[in-house]
């Protein structure tokens, strides 16, 4: 039996490139969808997360809420306030604080909604 040394090298070269560029075939492939993935989680994260995020800021911006409801003076203020948007100059100190804590009330409000405008 005579065998030739460089035949068998030469074979074994041709198989393991072989296995080396499968090998480099299916890393590829891997990356890839690996890469599709992690491209496609991104895309949904920022796009629900800034929804979520305004949407959680309009909830948080609270219009005015009368805390009084008693139909005294600081109730008075505030409803009179609410109705007529003009400056407190009531003639009692409970009606113009009524008065004073719809607008201050008002203007948390109004800003609230300014900061999710920007």
């Amino acid at each position: 039996m005579n065998v030739n040394i460089s035949q068998v090298s030469c074979q074994l070269d041709y198989r393991s490139k072989g296995v080396v560029t499968k090998f480099k075939i299916y890393f590829l492939l891997f990356s890839l969808f690996i890469l599709a993935i992690f491209l496609i989680s991104c895309s949904q994260y920022s796009s629900s997360s800034d929804s979520k995020i305004t949407s959680k800021k309009v909830e948080e911006c609270i219009e005015p809420q009368n805390p009084y409801n008693d139909g005294g003076g600081h109730d008075a203020g505030f409803n009179w306030a609410m109705e007529n948007g003009e400056d407190c100059n009531g003639n009692s100190d409970s009606f113009n604080e009524g008065c004073e804590e719809y607008h201050r009330q008002l203007n948390q409000y109004n800003e609230c909604i300014a900061g999710i405008n920007r």
